[in-house]
């Protein structure tokens, strides 16, 4: 299990100056996250944990719902995205939210039953025991705490990279029965994930959401190779030559599937909510 999150803080370790450098609009917030929100119960004065917290989202989103009454932590494994993140916080000066490293999504460590609602965008899939993850979260919410969770179905951003890339070196496959991105792509998956870790009244949803939509080829192929987690590292693994050609034909083929100049790359998500029976 320390092997997997091991190269988990590898992968997003890497990722994190991308987003540190401004990567991520935190100035409006996703659909995606808005539905979490909903899914989670979060209003004003609620106490919310983020769990993968990543560089901050949901984390700010959150923060706005919750108000000067309520409290966001955000926890993750990843020293680099939580020194962003904390950074980011400071600069806008968000008071009601702070972050934290941990060893692993298990060792939460929060007073329990202290929580209105858990949040785990896209970070649930990459965790060595989900189930556990989702159990060791509930200790954390009052009874009847909410949870809510995101998760990929498919990403044609993914295939499309890594077609690229086997033009010019040997790709990694995503096993979609081991931690990754793809581990829980479906909803009967991810909504047993949820009973399974003891909650009730649990609810799925499937949303269509955009991957750096809007962008022109180039800019979007850059971003896509500082912030997209397991590609980053697949990238930065490339000789700097073999990575310039890679680059130059994923701009060229990015120009030929969308001709009017601007890239509208979308993926489908899964999210579950589900509810704390008890204490």
């Amino acid at each position: 299990m320390d092997d997997v999150r091991g190269r988990q803080r590898s992968e997003w370790g890497a990722a994190a100056e991308g987003w540190a450098a401004g990567e991520e609009d935190f100035s409006e917030t996703s659909p995606l996250t808005l539905q979490l929100i909903e899914l989670a119960n979060i209003t004003e004065g609620s106490r919310v944990l983020d769990m993968a917290c990543g560089s901050g989202d949901p984390a700010f989103a959150i923060a706005r719902v919750v108000g000067a009454r309520g409290r966001v932590v955000g926890l993750d494994i990843t020293p680099e995205m939580i020194a962003g993140a904390g950074a980011l916080a400071r600069q806008l000066g968000v008071a009601n939210v702070e972050f934290h490293t941990v060893h692993d999504e298990l060792a939460i460590d929060p007073e329990a039953g202290s929580f209105d609602a858990v949040t785990c965008r896209f970070g649930l899939m990459y965790m060595p025991d989900p189930r556990a993850a989702a159990r060791a979260w509930r200790r954390a919410l009052r009874p009847g705490g909410r949870i809510a969770v995101s998760t990929w179905a498919a990403l044609p951003l993914v295939d499309f990279v890594l077609d690229i890339v086997a033009r010019h070196a040997p790709v990694p496959s995503f096993n979609p029965r081991v931690p990754g991105i793809f581990a829980l792509s479906t909803p009967t998956t991810l909504t047993g994930v949820l009973r399974d870790a003891g909650y009730t009244d649990v609810e799925v949803r499937e949303l269509n959401v955009p991957s750096f939509e809007g962008l022109p080829p180039e800019q979007w192929w850059d971003m896509m190779a500082r912030t997209a987690g397991p590609l980053v590292t697949v990238l930065n693994a490339l000789p700097q030559a073999t990575y310039a050609e890679v680059r130059r034909d994923g701009i060229q083929a990015l120009q030929k599937r969308y001709p009017s100049g601007t890239v509208a790359e979308r993926g489908d998500a899964i999210l579950a909510g589900g509810c704390n029976p008890d204490g």
